[in-house]
């Protein structure tokens, strides 16, 4: 490409960028200049030289060759899939806002950021706190390869490297903050241990963003929900995961018990529902099928629902547990996110509602032995 469209280009993102922040700002979602500055500054575009999209022609690709589409797009309030694996993604900015915002930065913190992505959540980092500040880490080498690259055409250069996000990084510790740009069911102890006395963790963590607080010389943490939904892809392990496909597949086609169910999967699409869903049955997820709707684990459980009747399989019946966890969520009143809070100690991670000192739920590790409390 020639440099004239290259200048053109920059001239025109420094307009479209400056116009997204400013409507950051009168949607409230940015309240900190310094965060309005900074997403005034940094050049989205120079990280999602492409991205993907579903139409009604399925799905297609939008790259810098489809000019002002793609750019306009870049700089709008808006999730971009940028591998066509669906494993990599850019954050909508307000969302982005919000968890950066929670951090709460003076301007001279240490900060590790679990998943690198494309690089521009460390770019904004960067300008706001300068690229020595800053570490960020990603299990995939390809991604982190090309983060590297973007963030260079853009002037900033944090530490990156490839590993597994659950480690954290402790060659760099400790750290004032860490945030996380992937779900999480369960606060990795390495984070904890990684962090200085009085400092954060913002996390996804289900369907919900947690603003996590070391206590001062101790193991011990505690936390809060902010307002906003979360959908993030989950963190990804070196450990290989089982195959989707053969589970759907079995969820499917199989014979297992049947019952009429109580809820059917539209309270996975109610945000303030699916928060404690998310919480308390961490791992189901819920898929719209030609002939069903599927909820399955990978674990093997599964569950099938058509015309009232759900179908179960596998090593647990897995819509009891979810109409369960619902039941107990309408009992309480339809508490929204905001009044839940966490109780962290080197061997519990609890739920607790308006603060009672009675738990409403308890954490549980996944079977990978760096999630466990030692």
């Amino acid at each position: 490409m020639s440099p004239q469209r290259d200048q053109a280009i920059d001239q025109q993102a420094i307009k479209l960028r400056a116009m997204m922040a400013d409507s950051l700002v009168a949607a409230g979602a940015i309240v900190d200049p310094c965060w309005q500055a900074a997403f005034t500054a940094v050049p989205r575009h120079l990280f999602v030289p492409r991205f993907y999209q579903n139409t009604d022609d399925g799905p297609s690709v939008i790259e810098e060759s489809a000019g002002d589409v793609w750019l306009s797009t870049i700089y709008t309030d808006t999730h971009l899939v940028t591998r066509d694996d669906i494993t990599s993604s850019s954050t909508a900015p307000s969302l982005m806002a919000a968890m950066l915002q929670a951090l709460e930065l003076t301007g001279d913190e240490a900060v590790l950021e679990i998943g690198t992505g494309t690089g521009y959540n460390a770019a904004l980092l960067s300008e706001r706190l300068a690229s020595g500040h800053v570490v960020s880490v990603d299990i995939d080498t390809q991604l982190v390869d090309d983060a590297r690259r973007h963030l260079s055409s853009a002037g900033y250069h944090p530490l990156l490297a490839a590993t597994d996000g659950i480690d954290g990084y402790a060659a760099e510790s400790p750290y004032d903050h860490i945030i996380a740009t992937c779900r999480l069911d369960f606060i990795p102890q390495a984070w904890l241990a990684q962090l200085k006395p009085t400092g954060s963790i913002v996390t996804p963590l289900g369907a919900g963003l947690a603003r996590i607080t070391k206590h001062p010389d101790s193991a011990v943490a505690s936390g809060t929900f902010l307002p906003e939904a979360a959908y993030f892809m989950p963190l990804r392990h070196q450990e290989g995961q089982q195959p989707v496909a053969d589970l759907l597949q079995t969820a499917v086609t199989s014979y297992g018990t049947t019952r009429d169910y109580e809820y059917d999967a539209a309270i996975y699409r109610d945000n303030a529902a699916r928060f404690w869903l998310d919480l308390t049955q961490p791992g189901v997820r819920v898929m719209q099928t030609v002939a069903a709707t599927v909820a399955y684990h990978l674990d093997g459980s599964w569950a099938r629902l058509s015309e009232g009747i759900v179908t179960q399989g596998g090593p647990r019946n897995l819509w009891d547990e979810v109409e369960s966890a619902h039941r107990i969520w309408l009992r309480a009143g339809r508490p929204a996110r905001q009044r839940y809070q966490l109780a962290i100690t080197s061997q519990h991670q609890r739920i607790l509602l308006d603060n009672s000192p009675n738990p409403v739920h308890e954490l549980r590790p996944p079977p990978d032995r760096r999630l466990q409390t030692t």
